[in-house]
């Protein structure tokens, strides 16, 4: 989102809190939160010297979208902590402003960090994607020791749409979504080696959990007080020409309406579908799950429901949900130490 769309998108908020606070105390809550969100620092990001930086290093040859950028500690054996960017599968890339401010807490807490760049919806419909974020995820296990870090037990971090991508790469099975060939994978082959790609811990920030029910009159707006008119504000960043006709982003990204889709259809994208097919008590992730309580943009009931559905299937031990009070989507301090360190004792904890 440039700096004009925010500013416009702010100043019609500003209206709808005018517009909301005669009737509904919670919407306007949640909307003068988002307008007011505190910021953190980005300055020291560029200047790093804890240890290697490879840029835009390719993992497929399919496009040039298919690059990651890696930060690798001067430690030994660091673990590897795979970040997937968000922007409503139409935006950002690997240096997102999130992405920044994860790999920069964690290459400072001994984590080897690769922040993936995929294809966008505009480029590619789905799983495009998502065969992207798996296929760097096999490339980074391939290349493990070239690199210097240790990728048996990754674990891997997603915002919003790439909370969706990670969880898809986390909870589905090793042979979904394995369309794109990593560079290095036919000398793996011919070596018999085969890498599954597989994190064994799920950060999801605030990830859309369940695709198609976001924009329009659902019912978790309602439950949570959110009027129509504030939501729509909210994504007005969003370009409708690039949409093509489609009602939403998540429907261009599947160039198809999610109304004119069955349950058998959903099956093969829906995150709680693979769950129930592939996780058990002693198979599958442990998650963590961060959401803010002013989210205006993914409601945070749906990471609610994603969480006690992972409870029933892998265990409240292997779980943890933060919901952060006060916190919009993507907000900065979603990031801040204190919620970052809880996240990085929850890795080491599996």
């Amino acid at each position: 989102m440039n700096r004009k769309a925010a500013g416009i998108i702010a100043g019609t908020l500003a209206a709808a809190i005018a517009i909301t606070a005669g009737v509904n105390c919670r919407a306007s809550y949640a909307v003068f939160r988002n307008l007011t969100a505190r910021k953190l620092s980005l300055d020291g990001h560029a200047q790093w010297s804890g240890g290697r930086n490879y840029e835009k290093v390719p993992y497929a040859g399919d496009s040039v979208s298919q690059y990651l950028d890696l930060y690798v500690p001067d430690t030994e054996s660091p673990r590897l902590f795979v970040l997937v960017h968000g922007g409503g599968f139409i935006s950002g890339d690997s240096q997102s402003r999130q992405s920044i401010l994860m790999y920069q807490y964690f290459r400072d807490h001994g984590y080897a960090c690769a922040s993936v760049n995929y294809r966008l919806a505009q480029e590619a419909a789905f799983p495009a994607g998502l065969e992207d974020v798996k296929a760097a995820v096999r490339f980074l296990q391939s290349h493990a020791e070239q690199y210097g870090y240790d990728a048996s037990r990754i674990a891997i971090w997603g915002e919003s749409a790439g909370g969706y991508l990670a969880m898809a790469e986390a909870f589905s099975n090793e042979n979904e979504f394995m369309g794109v060939r990593y560079f290095g994978q036919d000398e793996d082959e011919a070596a018999g080696k085969f890498y599954a790609g597989k994190a064994a811990v799920l950060v999801d920030y605030y990830g859309a959990a369940d695709l198609g029910t976001i924009w329009n009159g659902t019912n978790d707006w309602k439950d949570l007080g959110i009027p129509q008119i504030v939501i729509d504000i909210a994504n007005s960043w969003i370009d409708k020409n690039v949409l093509e006709g489609y009602s939403s982003v998540e429907s261009y990204w599947m160039r198809r309406e999610f109304s004119e889709m069955d349950k058998e259809d959903r099956k093969a994208f829906d995150p709680h579908y693979f769950i129930d097919e592939n996780l058990s008590r002693e198979s599958g992730p442990a998650a963590m799950i961060v959401h803010g309580d002013c989210d205006i943009t993914v409601p945070y009931l749906q990471s609610q429901r994603l969480y006690d559905h992972l409870v029933r299937t892998i265990g409240e031990d292997r779980t943890q949900f933060l919901l952060i009070r006060g916190e919009g989507h993507a907000a900065d301090m979603l990031y801040s130490d204190d919620v970052l360190s809880e996240a990085d004792v929850f890795i080491r904890g599996h």
